[in-house]
């Protein structure tokens, strides 16, 4: 949630910023062409401005709640994964810790033939040595498989977000040009601003009816 939040707000700046931008720039081109100066500003030169409520935009928007539903999905496979995985080796830790014993007692294996192996609470076990050494292969291939899950999450999480901060940048430029607004404001960023300004409604509306979401295969 945190990063979709994050998202908004720096798709909402990048608005704020490409208008004002791209009108110095539209400014500029036209007075190279008539080799005039810039004039200043007009006093009382009025400025379209609204704002949005991020919030609400990350909440409503159709694309990102499905990027939520995915993150959920993403962690939620990773953390039956680890599960699966802690189940494993403790059921062969109970295992391997009671054959080591009851062939230490019952005079079929020495002290030679055991290994220590240190668990990640930090208590250490005594196994016989082949035991030992497929426990430590199993902590490896757990640690092996949880480390690609979580950077195939991350990849998966990264390209939402650029198709997030794309999808919501483009259609605030499209909506600031239709409606002639100059600047677009995140309610969050501003110290008052009139609740009259507020556009997040058209935008979150805006936002659906262009959104198509994408089947699962």
């Amino acid at each position: 949630m945190n990063n979709l939040k994050n998202l908004m707000a720096m798709a909402v700046f990048a608005l704020a910023i490409t208008i004002s931008l791209g009108a110095c720039s539209q400014n500029e081109k036209k007075n190279e062409k008539k080799n005039e100066k810039v004039a200043p500003a007009k006093p009382g030169q009025h400025v379209e401005i609204r704002y949005i409520d991020q919030d609400s935009v990350t909440k409503n928007y159709n694309l990102a709640k499905d990027f939520q539903e995915m993150e959920t999905r993403l962690n939620n496979e990773m953390e039956q994964a680890q599960k699966k995985h802690e189940d494993q080796i403790q059921e062969f830790l109970k295992n391997a810790a009671k054959s080591a014993e009851q062939k230490y007692n019952a005079g079929q294996a020495n002290e030679n033939q055991f290994e220590p192996v240190t668990l990640p609470n930090g208590q250490t076990v005594p196994l016989l040595t082949a035991d030992a050494q497929k426990y430590k292969q199993m902590m490896e291939n757990a640690q092996n498989e949880m480390a690609k899950l979580q950077q195939n999450a991350s990849n998966q999480m990264q390209l939402s977000q650029k198709q997030l901060t794309d999808s919501v940048d483009n259609f605030l430029k499209d909506f600031a040009a239709q409606n002639h607004y100059d600047v677009i404001l995140y309610k969050a960023a501003t110290l008052y601003i009139n609740p009259s300004l507020d556009v997040t409604d058209k935008v979150i509306e805006g936002l659906n009816k262009r959104y198509t979401k994408v089947a699962k295969k």
